[in-house]
Protein backbone atom coordinates (compact mmCIF):
# COMPACT_ATOMS: atom_id res chain seq x y z
CA UNK A 1 0.00 0.00 0.00
CA UNK A 2 1.50 3.69 -0.77
CA UNK A 3 1.93 6.65 1.61
CA UNK A 4 -1.25 8.22 1.19
CA UNK A 5 -3.33 6.35 0.91
CA UNK A 6 -2.32 4.95 4.59
CA UNK A 7 -2.69 8.53 5.70
CA UNK A 8 -5.86 9.62 3.73
CA UNK A 9 -6.99 5.83 5.54
CA UNK A 10 -5.91 7.50 9.13
CA UNK A 11 -7.42 11.08 7.84
CA UNK A 12 -10.72 9.45 7.91
CA UNK A 13 -10.54 7.81 11.39
CA UNK A 14 -9.08 10.92 12.48
CA UNK A 15 -12.42 12.45 11.27
CA UNK A 16 -14.10 10.16 12.95
CA UNK A 17 -12.42 10.43 16.33
CA UNK A 18 -12.55 13.80 16.30
CA UNK A 19 -16.43 13.88 15.94
CA UNK A 20 -16.68 11.87 18.66
CA UNK A 21 -13.83 13.33 21.06
CA UNK A 22 -14.37 16.49 19.95
CA UNK A 23 -10.63 17.22 19.83
CA UNK A 24 -9.48 18.22 16.38
CA UNK A 25 -5.68 17.07 17.05
CA UNK A 26 -7.16 13.39 16.68
CA UNK A 27 -7.40 13.82 12.38
CA UNK A 28 -3.10 14.65 12.53
CA UNK A 29 -2.23 12.12 15.34
CA UNK A 30 -4.52 9.72 13.33
CA UNK A 31 -2.73 10.15 10.33
CA UNK A 32 0.63 9.73 12.23
CA UNK A 33 -0.16 6.74 13.10
CA UNK A 34 -1.42 5.44 9.76
CA UNK A 35 2.34 6.24 8.24
CA UNK A 36 4.03 5.20 11.45
CA UNK A 37 4.62 1.70 10.75
CA UNK A 38 6.61 2.76 6.94
CA UNK A 39 7.86 5.61 8.93
CA UNK A 40 9.85 3.43 11.52
CA UNK A 41 10.27 -0.23 10.04
CA UNK A 42 11.61 0.77 6.30
CA UNK A 43 14.17 2.64 7.34
CA UNK A 44 15.16 0.22 10.17
CA UNK A 45 14.71 -2.92 8.55
CA UNK A 46 16.06 -2.09 5.11
CA UNK A 47 18.97 0.18 6.13
CA UNK A 48 19.70 -0.38 9.43
CA UNK A 49 19.27 -3.94 9.68
CA UNK A 50 19.25 -5.23 6.33
CA UNK A 51 21.93 -7.58 6.51
CA UNK A 52 19.73 -9.77 9.35
CA UNK A 53 15.88 -8.81 8.29
CA UNK A 54 16.43 -7.00 5.16
CA UNK A 55 12.31 -6.18 5.00
CA UNK A 56 10.23 -3.34 5.74
CA UNK A 57 7.51 -5.08 7.46
CA UNK A 58 8.40 -5.69 11.23
CA UNK A 59 7.77 -4.39 14.82
CA UNK A 60 5.34 -1.58 14.55
CA UNK A 61 3.66 -4.00 11.66
CA UNK A 62 2.63 -6.51 14.69
CA UNK A 63 0.16 -6.60 17.05
CA UNK A 64 2.96 -6.32 19.68
CA UNK A 65 3.76 -2.99 19.14
CA UNK A 66 0.22 -2.15 18.41
CA UNK A 67 -0.98 -3.45 21.81
CA UNK A 68 1.72 -1.28 23.79
CA UNK A 69 0.32 2.05 21.94
CA UNK A 70 -3.50 0.49 22.43
CA UNK A 71 -2.31 -0.09 26.18
CA UNK A 72 -0.37 3.29 26.77
CA UNK A 73 -3.30 5.35 25.18
CA UNK A 74 -6.20 3.49 27.22
CA UNK A 75 -4.08 4.46 30.43
CA UNK A 76 -3.73 7.76 29.47
CA UNK A 77 -7.44 8.60 28.38
CA UNK A 78 -7.75 7.02 32.24
CA UNK A 79 -5.68 9.49 33.76
CA UNK A 80 -5.78 12.90 31.44
CA UNK A 81 -8.90 12.55 29.32
CA UNK A 82 -6.64 12.77 26.06
CA UNK A 83 -7.66 11.05 23.14
CA UNK A 84 -4.03 11.54 21.59
CA UNK A 85 -2.14 7.97 21.36
CA UNK A 86 -5.22 6.33 21.00
CA UNK A 87 -5.46 7.77 17.95
CA UNK A 88 -2.03 6.81 16.49
CA UNK A 89 -2.90 3.36 17.59
CA UNK A 90 -6.70 3.64 15.74
CA UNK A 91 -3.91 4.98 12.48
CA UNK A 92 -1.98 2.03 13.13
CA UNK A 93 -4.27 -0.86 13.18
CA UNK A 94 -5.67 0.76 9.51
CA UNK A 95 -2.32 0.15 8.59
CA UNK A 96 -2.13 -3.65 9.70
CA UNK A 97 -5.61 -4.03 7.78
CA UNK A 98 -4.99 -2.31 4.48
CA UNK A 99 -1.42 -4.55 4.68
CA UNK A 100 -3.30 -7.33 4.89
CA UNK A 101 -1.07 -8.10 8.03
CA UNK A 102 -2.72 -11.54 8.45
CA UNK A 103 -1.44 -13.32 5.44
CA UNK A 104 2.40 -12.97 7.21
CA UNK A 105 1.11 -14.48 10.65
CA UNK A 106 4.48 -14.38 11.91
CA UNK A 107 5.78 -10.58 11.70
CA UNK A 108 2.55 -9.61 12.84
CA UNK A 109 2.21 -12.10 15.89
CA UNK A 110 6.31 -11.29 16.48
CA UNK A 111 7.51 -12.56 19.11
CA UNK A 112 5.15 -15.08 19.50
CA UNK A 113 5.61 -17.12 16.57
CA UNK A 114 9.32 -16.96 16.56
CA UNK A 115 11.76 -14.88 14.90
CA UNK A 116 11.16 -12.48 11.64
CA UNK A 117 12.37 -14.48 8.60
CA UNK A 118 14.98 -12.74 6.37
CA UNK A 119 14.25 -11.09 3.15
CA UNK A 120 17.23 -10.70 0.55
CA UNK A 121 15.36 -10.15 -2.79
CA UNK A 122 14.85 -6.02 -2.25
CA UNK A 123 17.78 -4.23 -4.93
CA UNK A 124 19.85 -2.07 -3.07
CA UNK A 125 18.45 1.04 -4.32
CA UNK A 126 15.22 0.18 -2.02
CA UNK A 127 14.41 3.88 -1.25
CA UNK A 128 14.81 5.24 -4.41
CA UNK A 129 12.84 2.71 -5.89
CA UNK A 130 10.01 3.63 -3.01
CA UNK A 131 9.94 7.10 -4.23
CA UNK A 132 9.63 6.66 -7.73
CA UNK A 133 7.16 4.17 -7.48
CA UNK A 134 5.47 6.98 -5.04
CA UNK A 135 5.47 9.56 -7.50
CA UNK A 136 4.72 7.74 -10.59
CA UNK A 137 1.32 6.08 -9.02
CA UNK A 138 -1.37 8.59 -10.02
CA UNK A 139 -3.32 7.55 -7.49
CA UNK A 140 -0.48 9.17 -4.80
CA UNK A 141 -1.37 12.52 -6.54
CA UNK A 142 -4.92 12.32 -5.92
CA UNK A 143 -4.62 11.97 -2.18
CA UNK A 144 -1.94 14.40 -2.09
CA UNK A 145 -3.91 16.86 -3.62
CA UNK A 146 -7.32 15.46 -1.48
CA UNK A 147 -5.45 15.26 2.05
CA UNK A 148 -3.22 18.77 1.42
CA UNK A 149 -7.34 20.61 0.88
CA UNK A 150 -9.07 18.76 4.15
CA UNK A 151 -5.71 20.06 6.02
CA UNK A 152 -6.04 23.24 4.91
CA UNK A 153 -9.59 23.41 5.60
CA UNK A 154 -9.73 21.32 8.47
CA UNK A 155 -6.76 23.49 10.28
CA UNK A 156 -7.06 26.69 8.39
CA UNK A 157 -6.59 29.33 11.60
CA UNK A 158 -3.33 26.97 12.30
CA UNK A 159 -2.29 27.75 8.64
CA UNK A 160 -2.83 31.39 8.59
CA UNK A 161 -1.27 31.82 11.74
CA UNK A 162 1.65 29.74 10.93
CA UNK A 163 2.22 31.10 7.20
CA UNK A 164 1.47 35.06 9.05
CA UNK A 165 4.75 34.33 11.21
CA UNK A 166 6.49 33.06 7.80
CA UNK A 167 5.61 35.93 5.85
CA UNK A 168 7.26 38.09 8.56
CA UNK A 169 10.16 36.35 9.13
CA UNK A 170 13.20 37.07 7.55
CA UNK A 171 13.89 33.40 6.71
CA UNK A 172 11.13 32.61 4.03
CA UNK A 173 13.70 33.03 1.54
CA UNK A 174 16.12 30.69 2.78
CA UNK A 175 13.15 28.39 3.29
CA UNK A 176 11.87 28.24 -0.15
CA UNK A 177 15.30 28.48 -0.99
CA UNK A 178 15.87 24.91 0.52
CA UNK A 179 13.00 23.69 -0.40
CA UNK A 180 13.50 24.67 -4.09
CA UNK A 181 16.99 22.62 -3.78
CA UNK A 182 15.15 19.40 -1.75
CA UNK A 183 12.84 18.84 -4.90
CA UNK A 184 15.26 19.92 -7.76
CA UNK A 185 17.47 17.10 -5.83
CA UNK A 186 14.94 14.11 -6.12
CA UNK A 187 14.07 15.32 -9.49
CA UNK A 188 17.63 14.92 -10.35
CA UNK A 189 18.11 12.01 -8.87
CA UNK A 190 14.94 10.39 -10.74
CA UNK A 191 16.23 11.02 -13.59
CA UNK A 192 19.36 9.67 -13.40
Amino acid sequence: MYLLAHAMAGILIGLLLAFIADDRRAVALAALGAVLPDLVDKPLGHFILARSVGYGRIYFHGLTVFFLFVVAGLLIYHHRHRIGLLAVAAGMASHQVLDGMWHHPVEWFWPFLGPIPHYYDYSENVLWDAIRRELTQPSEWILFILIAGLFAVFYRRELAAALTRLANSRNHQVLFAALVLAVLAVAARLLL
